[in-house]
C-alpha cells in the first residue's frame, strides 16, 4: 500500500511541475561510434535536452561508451543508471535522478524487462515528468520499442516473421498499451529489414485491429537509423537506412484466424530515407532535394507459363506437389522433352533435377550454357527441341549474356513463343525478371556495405523485381530486403515480390500470380509511388552508402497459398482495389504554350487544404526548379516557369500531394 501512496504522490507533484510536451528519438539499433552514423541522431536528443543533462537507463548493466559519447556530442553530463527491480525502480532515489535530467536514453535488450520492472513505478513516473516538462526521451532497439504508445511486449517469445506470416494469431504476438506511451497511435518495430521484420509488423497490425477494432500506425526503424520526433509531431529519418511506415487505408482489408496464415490487402507503405520529414498524425511526407520522381512502366509477362520456386533445397522442388511437379502438368506430352539450364550440369541441383525428371519417365536434356557454348549450333539444337526448361544454380552475374543476341538465345526465345513452361529454382527466380540485385550470396555484409549490384534479367516478368528465399538464411536477409527496395527504387520497377522458401509463385501471360506454400508472398505495388531517393551516409569504414530506397505511396498485399494477384488491376482477385488514378478535383493542366521559349504557365487545382509540391524534372530526373513547396487551400493555382538560362530540350513537371501526382511534357525550343 506505501508503494502505491508513493507513486500517487510523485504524481501530483510532477503534474504540479509539468510543462509542454517533449521529443522522442526512435533508433532502430546498431553499434554508435564516433563520427558514424548514430553523430546525427544522438547530437539531435542532446540538443533537445534543455539543460543538457543525460541519463542512459537500464534494466541490468551499464553502458562504458554512452556517458562518454552524449558528453563529445555536448552534453553537460551524461551518467549511467541501472534500474535492476521494481523495488528499485519505486525509489524515490531513482525517481529524482531522473527527474534531474532532461534527456533520456533506453538502451537495449528486452522490452518486456522494462515493462515488467518499471510499469507503474516512480521510475515510470518520473519519465512521463520529463517527457511533459519538454525534456527528450530517447531509446534504441527494445529501448525503441517500448516508447510507442502499442508495445510488442515480447513477454512470450520475440516473434519471428516467417512464424507471423504463417499464423499470426498463434505466433506469440502481445501488447502493452499502458507504459509510458510517448508516440500515440504507433506501434513500432526495430532492426527492420537487417531482421526482415517488414511480415511481422504486418501480422502485429493486423493483430491488433481484430483485438482492439482499430488499426495502428506501423513505424518499422532500420539499424544504424533513427526517426526523430519533435514537440510539434514532426519525424525527420536520421542515419543510414530507412524508416518504414505502414498504414490502412479506407480500401485495406486482411484475414486472420486461428492456424491460418495472413492475408492483407491495399496496405499503404511510405519508405523513407535520411532527410524525408513525416507528419505520423496526418501520414503527410515532406521529401529531400535530394528526392526523384518515380515513373515505373508497367508490368509485361512471356507469354509461357512461368513457374517461380522461391526455396534452395531440392527436397522441395521434388515434392509430389512441389514445383516440378507443376512444370510437368504444362508440357503437351509426356514425351515432351524438358532442357535443364546450368553452368554445371553434373553440379547437385541440376543432378536432383534430372533424377526427379528422369523417374517419371520425362526426357531431359542437361543445357551447360556458358560463355564457350551460347552460340554453339548444337547447344542451340539442343534446347529448340526442348518444350519446356528449368533454370537451376546459375550464375546471376552472367546468365543474362548467355541469353542476349546468341543462338542459345534465339532458339531459347522461339521456344517461349511456343507457349514452353518456365520453373525457375531457388535463387535464379530473381532472373526472371528485366533487372535483378546480385551479389546476394556472396557477402552477408553486402547491403551493410552497399556492395549489391544490379543485374540484366532474362525479361520473363518484365516490371516486376522478385526476391526468392527470403528467410532461408538468416544470414543474408537484410541483403534480400533491402536489395529487393533498392532494385526497385534503381531500375524504376512497378512491382516487388518477396517469396519465401517452401512457397512459390505460378505467373501467366495475362498477369495473374498464383501463389502455393506455407508463407504468404509479399507484393510491393509501386505503381503508385510519387519520389524515390536512396541513403547517402557513407561511414568512414564503407566506401558506399548502405543499400536501401524510399518509396512513398507504395501499396502492401499479403498473397497465401492459392490465392492470385492480379497486376493488371493491382490487387488480390476479389479483393477491391486501392490504386486510383488522381481524382478529377487534383489535376495539373497542360502547360501553356507549350513548346515555349523562355516561359510558360502551368495552372493546376486541388479541392482540400494539402501539401503539394510544383517540380521541374530534366531528362535524367534531375529536379531543376522547385514552383511550389508547401500547403495550400483549395482552389486553382497558376504558377509560371520561367526557362532562361536552360538548354532546349525535353522538360517535366510535376505536381505531387500525399497521395498522388501528375506529370506533364515540357518543350523547350531556343
Amino acid at each position: 500500500m506505501r508503494s502505491v501512496i508513493r507513486v500517487a504522490a510523485a504524481l501530483a507533484l510532477f503534474v504540479r511541475l509539468g510543462f509542454g510536451q517533449g521529443s522522442v528519438l526512435l533508433v532502430g539499433g546498431g553499434s554508435e561510434d564516433y563520427n558514424d552514423w548514430s553523430d546525427a541522431p544522438y547530437r539531435w536528443l542532446v540538443q533537445h535536452a534543455p539543460n543538457g543533462h543525460i541519463l542512459v537507463l537500464h534494466y541490468s548493466t551499464a553502458s562504458t561508451f554512452l556517458p562518454a559519447y552524449f558528453q563529445w556530442l555536448g552534453a553537460v553530463s551524461a551518467v549511467n543508471l541501472i534500474i535492476p527491480s521494481s523495488a528499485s525502480a519505486n525509489d524515490t532515489n531513482t525517481a529524482k535522478a531522473i527527474l534531474a535530467c532532461d534527456g533520456i536514453f533506453l538502451r537495449g535488450g528486452d522490452q518486456w524487462q522494462y515493462i515488467s520492472l518499471w510499469r507503474g513505478t516512480l521510475a515510470e513516473a518520473a519519465l512521463r515528468q520529463v517527457f511533459q516538462r519538454g525534456g527528450v526521451i530517447g531509446g534504441t532497439s527494445a529501448g525503441m520499442a517500448v516508447l510507442s504508445k502499442v508495445i510488442f511486449d515480447a513477454r512470450l517469445t520475440s516473434v519471428d516473421p516467417r512464424d507471423a506470416l504463417r499464423d499470426p494469431l498463434s505466433s506469440g504476438i502481445t501488447f502493452t498499451e499502458d507504459f509510458l506511451g510517448f508516440v500515440p497511435g504507433v506501434l513500432g518495430d526495430t532492426h527492420f529489414f537487417e531482421r526482415g521484420r517488414l511480415g511481422r509488423l504486418l501480422a502485429m497490425l493486423c493483430v491488433y485491429r481484430e483485438a482492439k477494432g482499430r488499426w495502428v500506425t506501423g513505424v518499422g526503424v532500420d539499424y544504424s537509423t533513427a526517426l526523430a520526433i519533435d514537440t510539434s509531431g514532426e519525424a525527420q529519418v536520421m542515419g543510414a537506412g530507412t524508416v518504414t511506415v505502414l498504414r490502412a487505408t479506407a480500401g485495406t482489408t486482411y484475414s486472420i484466424a486461428p492456424g491460418s496464415p495472413l492475408t492483407m490487402s491495399n496496405l499503404r507503405m511510405d519508405m523513407l530515407t535520411s532527410g524525408y520529414q513525416v507528419d505520423l498524425s496526418s501520414g503527410e511526407i515532406r521529401p529531400p532535394a535530394s528526392a526523384l520522381p518515380f515513373s515505373p512502366d508497367g508490368v509485361h509477362c512471356s507469354a509461357s507459363p512461368l513457374i517461380l520456386d522461391g526455396s534452395g533445397s531440392a527436397a522441395v522442388w521434388t515434392e509430389a506437389t512441389g514445383s516440378l511437379s507443376r512444370l510437368l502438368a504444362f508440357l503437351s506430352s509426356p514425351a515432351d522433352t524438358v532442357g535443364v539450364i546450368s553452368p554445371d550440369v553434373s553440379a547437385s541441383g541440376p543432378a536432383s533435377v534430372g533424377a526427379f525428371l528422369g523417374a517419371r519417365g520425362v526426357a531431359w536434356r542437361p543445357l551447360g550454357v556458358s560463355e564457350g557454348t551460347k552460340n554453339d549450333p548444337a547447344l542451340a539444337s539442343l534446347c529448340g527441341g526442348c518444350r519446356g526448361f528449368v533454370f537451376v544454380s546459375n550464375r546471376a552475374e552472367s546468365l543474362a549474356g548467355f541469353f542476349t543476341s546468341t543462338l542459345l538465345g534465339a532458339a531459347f526465345a522461339r521456344q517461349l513463343e511456343n507457349n514452353a513452361p518456365v520453373l525457375m529454382l531457388s535463387s535464379d527466380c530473381a532472373l526472371a525478371s528485366d533487372t535483378a540485385v546480385g551479389g546476394i550470396e556472396s557477402d552477408g555484409d553486402a547491403a551493410y556495405y552497399g556492395t549489391l549490384t544490379l543485374l540484366k534479367g532474362l525479361d520473363l516478368a518484365r516490371g516486376i523485381e522478385i526476391m526468392p528465399r527470403v528467410y532461408e538464411n538468416a544470414d543474408s536477409i537484410d541483403n534480400r530486403f533491402s536489395g529487393l527496395f533498392w532494385g526497385m527504387g534503381k531500375s524504376r520497377t512497378a512491382y516487388g515480390l518477396l517469396l519465401d522458401a517452401g512457397s512459390s509463385a505460378q505467373l501467366s501471360s495475362a498477369g495473374l500470380l498464383r501463389i502455393s506454400g506455407a508463407t504468404p508472398a509479399i507484393v510491393v505495388d509501386a505503381l503508385g509511388v510519387t519520389s524515390v531517393d536512396f541513403p547517402s551516409f557513407r561511414a568512414t569504414v564503407r566506401s558506399n552508402p548502405r543499400v536501401g530506397a524510399a518509396l512513398v505511396g507504395a501499396v502492401l498485399h499479403v498473397v497465401r497459398d492459392a490465392q492470385t494477384f492480379d497486376f493488371a488491376s493491382g490487387g488480390l482477385l476479389g479483393v477491391r482495389a486501392v490504386r486510383p488514378p488522381p481524382p478529377e478535383d487534383f489535376f495539373l493542366s497542360q502547360s501553356y504554350p507549350n513548346p515555349f521559349n523562355p516561359a510558360t504557365h502551368l495552372q493546376f487545382r486541388v479541392a482540400r487544404h494539402q501539401a503539394v509540391r510544383l517540380s521541374v524534372y530534366d531528362l535524367t530526373g534531375k529536379e531543376i526548379a522547385t514552383l511550389l513547396d508547401g500547403p495550400v487551400d483549395p482552389g486553382t493555382y497558376s504558377v509560371t516557369f520561367d526557362a532562361s538560362g536552360l538548354a532546349s530540350g525535353v522538360y517535366f513537371c510535376r505536381l505531387a500531394s500525399p497521395l498522388y501526382a501528375q506529370t506533364r511534357k515540357l518543350i523547350l525550343i531556343r
